[in-house]
C-alpha cells in the first residue's frame, strides 16, 4: 500500500524533492518590495488587495522548502499584493517526525501550514485546525468559483472543510505524463519502429533483438527489467498489473463496475502478468535480479546499455536515468513509453486523475489571531492572478506576453539552465509543489495556461533523437500515446488505512511478496499453476475475505457520498 500511495502522488513528489536537504528556521519576508509590473490585470473579485492605510499582517507559515529565499522577487510581490509579510517556519529533517513533534508540543505554526491528508486528520482530531466553512463563505470567492458545483468535495466526513486543495480543471493531460512501459530507441529502430500495444508484440520485439545481441560490450543483455524502489518486489508487481490490464489502480484491490472489490493478489489480471514475466524468465529474458535490484544498481545496468525494456515510472526514470544518459550523449539508449496491455481492444482505464488534488493540503491553525487575513491570502492564491504569480513569476522579469500568450523570458531560461537553484532566489514560494497550484495543462480565464509547463515547452526540451522517434509514431510528446484520462472522485488506496484489518493486510502482503518470486520463477506451466494455487490458499488462510469485505465497504460508503455531492 505504501509504495502505491507514493506512486499515486509521483509527479508532485518530484516537485517537492527539489530542495529538501538543508534547513532553516523562521524567516521574515518584510513588505519592502518595490513596485514592479505584474501584467496580470486587476485582482479577481474578492481577492485580497493592499489596503492603503492598513498595516501589513504578518502570517506565520509552515514551509516545506529549506532552500526557499523568503525575500525573493515573487515573495516580495506576493507580500505587496496581499498586504502581508511572511514568517516562514521551515520543516527540516523527517517531515512526519516534525509534524508529530509539532502536534505533541502544540508548537506548530500559528497561522497556516501544509499537511498530508493523514496529518490533516490527526491535527483535526487534536483540535489544532480551524473549520474553514464560514471563512470561505466570507473571504473565499476564488475558491468557490474554481470549485463550482464540486465545492462539497472539499468537505470531510463530518461535513466541515478543514483543508484546501485545487480542483482538477485541466481539459488535457499534463504534457509531462507518460506511460510506464519503456522500450529503448535502438530496439525500436532495429525493428522498423513497429506498433507496440500488446505484450505479445513486446515479447516478439525483445526476443528478436536479444537473439541478435545476446551481449553488449561483453556483458549479458537484459531484455526486460523492473524498477523496484524498496527491493522487495512490490513495485515490479502491483502497479504494472494494473497498467497491463488497463484497470484503474486502486491499490491492493480491484474494483469492478458494480463497486465490488477483489484482492489484487488473487485476480486473473495479476496471474496473467505473472505469466508474462514467467515466460520472459524461462527464455532468459528477465533480469535475474528482478526481485532484489534497487535503484542505483538498475541505473548502472541501464547506463551500461544492457537493458532493452522494462517497467520504469516517469517520476524515477526522468530524473534518475535520462539525465545520466543525456549527459553522456547516449541518445540511442533513451526510452520510448507505451501504454502496453494484454488486449489492445479492451478499454484502457489505467490513466486516471482525481477531481481534486489532495496530497499536500493547506490548513489554518486554530491558534491564528487573524483567520480572515490568512483566508484572504489563500483565496488570492486560488485566483488567476495568484496562480500566474506563483507559477510564472513576474512579467518583465520572469516571463513576457506575446500575442496574448505568456512565455518564459529567454534570458531567464538561460540563467536557470546555468543555475538550477535560481528558482529558490527568484520564483519559489511556500505554495509551489503543493496541492494549491493548478495542474499543468490547465487554462485560465484568459485562455492561456496556468503554468509554464505546456506541450510546447516540453517539446522544446526534447533532443533531436527523441523528436525523431516520436515522429515515427506521429506523436509530439509521450502523453500523446495515452488514452483519455478518466476523472475519479476518489481512489480506494487514498481513502485511508482501516485499523480493523491492518494486521490482516500486513500478513497478506507478506504472503504475496514471499510467494510471488516462486511463481514467476516456475520452470513450466504446471509448476506455475501449482504455486499460484498454493499462494491463493495461503491468502485465504491469512484473512483475504475479511480484508476485502472491509475495503469494499469503505469504497461503497465513500462512493455513495461522492455520488450525492456530484449530483
Amino acid at each position: 500500500m505504501d509504495s502505491l500511495k507514493r506512486k499515486g502522488i509521483a509527479l508532485t513528489v518530484l516537485a517537492l524533492t527539489l530542495g529538501l536537504l538543508a534547513g532553516c528556521g523562521g524567516n521574515d519576508a518584510e513588505n519592502n518590495a518595490q513596485s514592479s509590473a505584474s501584467g496580470t490585470g486587476a485582482a479577481s473579485s474578492g481577492s485580497a488587495s493592499p489596503a492603503a492605510m492598513k498595516e501589513p499582517t504578518k502570517i506565520q507559515i509552515g514551509n516545506l522548502f529549506p532552500n526557499l529565499d523568503a525575500n525573493n522577487p515573487v515573495m516580495q510581490e506576493l507580500s505587496k499584493r496581499t498586504n502581508t509579510t511572511f514568517d516562514l517556519i521551515t520543516v527540516t529533517g523527517d517531515r512526519n517526525q516534525k509534524f508529530d513533534l509539532w502536534l505533541a508540543s502544540g508548537d506548530y505554526p500559528e497561522d497556516t501550514l501544509v499537511l498530508k491528508p493523514d496529518y490533516v486528520e490527526k491535527y483535526r482530531t487534536a483540535g489544532a485546525l480551524m473549520p474553514l466553512d464560514d471563512l470561505i463563505e466570507q473571504y473565499g470567492p476564488n475558491i468557490k468559483e474554481k470549485y463550482g458545483k464540486y465545492f462539497d468535495l472539499l468537505r470531510s466526513s463530518d461535513g466541515h472543510i478543514y483543508s484546501l486543495y485545487v480542483p482538477k480543471l485541466s481539459t488535457e493531460p499534463s504534457p509531462l505524463l507518460q506511460a510506464n512501459f519503456a522500450v529503448r530507441y535502438d530496439v525500436l529502430e532495429d525493428a522498423g519502429y513497429p506498433e507496440i500495444k500488446t505484450f505479445d508484440q513486446l515479447y516478439d520485439l525483445l526476443k528478436a533483438f536479444y537473439e541478435k545481441n545476446p551481449t553488449i560490450d561483453g556483458k549479458e543483455t537484459i531484455p526486460f527489467a523492473g524498477f523496484d524502489y524498496y527491493g522487495n518486489g512490490a513495485d515490479n508487481l502491483s502497479s504494472p498489473t494494473f497498467d497491463a490490464s488497463g484497470l484503474i489502480n486502486q491499490g491492493n484491490f480491484t474494483i469492478d463496475d458494480q463497486n465490488d472489490a477483489q484482492l489484487l493478489y488473487s485476480t486473473e489480471e495479476m496471474k496473467r502478468y505473472y505469466q508474462f514475466l514467467s515466460k520472459l524468465y524461462n527464455t532468459n529474458m528477465l533480469d535475474k535480479e528482478f526481485f532484489t535490484l534497487k535503484s542505483e544498481a538498475l541505473v548502472k545496468k541501464i547506463t551500461e546499455g544492457r537493458v532493452l525494456a522494462g517497467y520504469f515510472p516517469s517520476w524515477w526514470v526522468q530524473p534518475e536515468v535520462e539525465k545520466v544518459l543525456r549527459a553522456a550523449g547516449d541518445y540511442d539508449h533513451l526510452y520510448a513509453y507505451f501504454p502496453i496491455t494484454f488486449d489492445s481492444s479492451a478499454e484502457n482505464k489505467s490513466f486516471t486523475s482525481l477531481m481534486t488534488r489532495s496530497n499536500w493540503n493547506w490548513v489554518i491553525s486554530s491558534k491564528t489571531k487573524h483567520p480572515e487575513e490568512v483566508m484572504k491570502l489563500l483565496d488570492y492564491i486560488f485566483s488567476d492572478e495568484g496562480q500566474i504569480l506563483i507559477n510564472w513569476g513576474i512579467e518583465g522579469r520572469h516571463f513576457e506576453v506575446k500575442d496574448g500568450k505568456r512565455a518564459v523570458l529567454a534570458d531567464f531560461n538561460e540563467k536557470k539552465a546555468v543555475n538550477p537553484d535560481l528558482q529558490w532566489t527568484e520564483t519559489a514560494s511556500p505554495f509551489m509543489g503543493t496541492s494549491i497550484y493548478l495542474d499543468h495543462g490547465t487554462k485560465l480565464a484568459d485562455g492561456d495556461y496556468a503554468t509554464p509547463t505546456t506541450k510546447e515547452s516540453v517539446m522544446s526540451g526534447y533532443d533531436e533523437r527523441t523528436k525523431e522517434v516520436l515522429g515515427k509514431y506521429g506523436k509530439e510528446v509521450w502523453s500523446d500515446f495515452l488514452p483519455e484520462i478518466q476523472l475519479m472522485p476518489a481512489l480506494l488506496y487514498q481513502l485511508g488505512d482501516l485499523e480493523d484489518v491492518r494486521a490482516d493486510m500486513k500478513r497478506l502482503q507478506q504472503v504475496w511478496l514471499k510467494e510471488s518470486p516462486k511463481i514467476i520463477f516456475a520452470k513450466n506451466g504446471q509448476d506455475f499453476d501449482a504455486k499460484w494455487t498454493s499462494m491463493q490458499k495461503s491468502l485465504e488462510k491469512e484473512g483475504a475475505a475479511k480484508a476485502t469485505d472491509a475495503y469494499e465497504q469503505l469504497w461503497k460508503t465513500s462512493i455513495e457520498r461522492y455520488k450525492t455531492i456530484l449530483k
